[in-house]
């Protein structure tokens, strides 16, 4: 009897650990390479117009045929490397709260799904001043980047709330 009380016993322990372990889809770091790699690559956006801004962070980050989207506009390689550059032709005082900063809350991690790839992903604020419109924004912001198996971001994709952004550019535009 105790034989089968034990058997029993571990079946049902046995069972409950496979449905546990089914859930599970990926494993999430918050420091290893990728998103280390990831946190250099936005302290390396903010920095643009300074000394330490370096292109060359960004260019060896992408695959050359990077695609994705910011809200309404497709990216490829060449425009994701331009990205900074924009930003500051429209915006001053660019901030975003970045993991271990002061500045507020951001949150970067990357996540290795079982069968869906690898993916970094940050969410946070993301603030600046329009040069044209002189406009505040604070922007919640979704970012993503799918990694390739060279290593290299293939894909990119921001989720945020583009109003902002198409104000600023039809006001630069206007005042050409």
């Amino acid at each position: 009897m105790k034989k089968l009380i034990f058997t029993l016993s571990a079946l049902l322990f046995l069972s409950c650990q496979q449905t546990m372990d089914s859930d599970v889809i990926g494993v999430v770091k918050m420091s290893d390479e990728k998103t280390n790699t990831i946190l250099t690559e936005l302290n390396n956006y903010l920095s643009y117009g300074t000394d330490s801004y370096d292109v060359e962070i960004t260019s060896n980050l992408i695959s050359d045929d990077l695609a994705g989207n910011f809200p309404g506009t497709e990216l490829n390689a060449e425009t994701f490397i331009a990205t900074a550059e924009i930003h500051n032709s429209l915006f001053d005082n660019i901030e975003m709260s970045l993991p271990g900063d002061d500045a507020g809350w951001g949150g970067l991690q990357t996540v290795y799904y079982d069968g869906l790839g690898t993916w970094s992903h940050y969410w946070g604020t993301w603030t600046a001043t329009g040069k044209f419109t002189g406009n505040e924004i604070s922007q919640f912001i979704h970012l993503n980047w799918g990694w390739n198996d060279e290593g290299k971001v293939a894909f990119f994709n921001a989720q945020f709330d583009a109003g902002f952004f198409r104000d600023e550019l039809a006001a630069a535009e206007a005042s050409e």
